[in-house]
């Protein structure tokens, strides 16, 4: 594996990286219809990108929703780069990052089978679980 980076897209290329990442995990991989992968949201988000190299292997969104709070959308880590520590690294680079904003919190809603990878990387469930995209989820937060 070459060296990998973490940081916001900031070019439509970049950007287009982290659709395809999407669509390769939660459309191909996971059945998701696009139309609630692709929910006219991205454009007032900002979008975290892993590369290796030039390639787009992973990515995220944040979108702000009130003052000192944050939600983390759509992260997803291509099949081939998976359990590397990668998705933790996202999660740390997103923190520092926010933090560095004036967040103090930050919300998710996690795919039950991802609860306790959210646990480790400082989540705490919240609620109940619920269904979400067909997909049962749980609300988590974390302090940031």
């Amino acid at each position: 594996m070459k060296e990998v980076s973490y940081k916001f897209a900031d070019s439509e290329g970049e950007l287009e990286g982290a659709f395809v990442v999407w669509r390769q995990v939660f459309v191909a991989e996971q059945g998701i219809p696009e139309n609630l992968v692709y929910d006219g949201n991205d454009r007032a988000a900002r979008h975290l990108v892993v590369k290796e190299g030039q390639r787009v292997i992973g990515a995220a969104r944040v979108r702000f929703l009130a003052a000192g709070q944050a939600k983390l959308e759509r992260m997803a880590v291509l099949f081939a780069f998976r359990h590397l520590g990668i998705g933790q690294e996202m999660v740390d680079f997103l923190v520092g990052e926010l933090r560095g904003e004036g967040i103090k919190k930050l919300i998710l809603h996690a795919q039950h089978q991802v609860v306790e990878f959210y646990q480790t990387c400082g989540f705490k469930p919240v609620g109940r679980p619920f269904v979400e995209a067909g997909i049962k989820h749980q609300k988590m937060e974390r302090i940031v």
